[in-house]
């Protein structure tokens, strides 16, 4: 959906989405090495691995809506099982639930809901895109250090625009950054949820090592579709910022706007940090 690749190479990421396979309801899927944080997939990959399955059995007339993420347990790299279960499709929307199964073991399950667009005469702006802000090239590229960052990150290209860095000490949650992924990738409902997720997560900025965070719960709203000219490795922005925090939980929410503006995702998050 979204995007016509034209004759490429595929990058990492289509490959583990190309490689979902299956039918009514059952399908495997595969966790790269690359792909990890920590011992786990990063949430972003198993939520789209997920959602990569949901969409071969729903008519692509019916846009994907919401999205709601439990993450239960560890996924390892390896090969997993994706079990869905529709829970009613209606004339214009599908409702949908999606696991991520290891060893027989639920690792991520989500919520999902696909709607058809209707025929309304209202429209209500979303929010705009901040103008104040540095140009990519003017921002802090967050590193890729083999052994150091989570494995993941070095599909992905972060520049922070404002805020403390991870695991800094600093003494606000908040922060803004510009994201893409690194190779030429799709730009499908999959690869949105992947970048939606890459970036770390308010309140880590404000430990200091050897801290780590994790993800509890996902919320994810679609808004608006992509435009034409928009891809995945082009410079999408996003303003992240923490509600509350205490306990070592963190409420947070985020806008992210395409390359051309639009407001595509809303997201929200409960997370964990652990001070060690």
């Amino acid at each position: 959906m979204y995007s016509n690749t034209g004759n490429r190479q595929m990058s990492a990421f289509d490959q583990l989405m190309a490689a979902v396979r299956g039918s009514d309801g059952l399908y495997t899927a595969n966790v790269d090495e690359s792909w990890l944080q920590g011992r786990t997939a990063f949430g972003g990959l198993s939520s789209a691995l997920i959602a990569q399955a949901m969409r071969s059995e729903i008519e692509p007339a019916r846009r994907l809506r919401s999205l709601a993420v439990s993450f239960v347990g560890p996924a390892p790299a390896g090969n997993h099982q994706v079990a869905l279960r529709h829970l009613r499709d209606g004339g214009s929307v599908t409702h949908i639930q999606g696991e991520l199964r290891c060893e027989g073991e639920v690792a991520t399950a989500i919520n999902a809901t696909y709607g058809k667009d209707r025929q309304s005469a209202v429209v209500v702006e979303g929010p705009a895109m901040p103008t104040s802000i540095p140009a990519p090239q003017d921002c802090m590229l967050l590193p890729f250090i083999d052994g150091l960052t989570p494995a993941f990150t070095q599909h992905f290209d972060m520049a922070l625009a404002s805020g403390h860095l991870p695991l800094s000490g600093g003494d606000s949650a908040d922060f803004s950054l510009w994201l893409r992924f690194r190779d030429t990738t799709a730009l499908t409902e999959s690869a949105l949820i992947a970048l939606a997720d890459a970036p770390p997560m308010p309140g880590l900025n404000m430990i200091k090592p050897p801290g780590v965070g994790s993800s509890l719960s996902w919320y994810l709203e679609f808004p608006n579709a992509v435009s034409a000219g928009d891809t995945a490795d082009n410079w999408w922005f996003m303003d992240y910022r923490s509600q509350a925090g205490s306990n070592g939980y963190f409420c947070n929410y985020a806008t992210i706007w395409s390359p051309s503006g639009v407001p595509i995702m809303f997201s929200r998050q409960v997370a964990t940090v652990f001070e060690k």
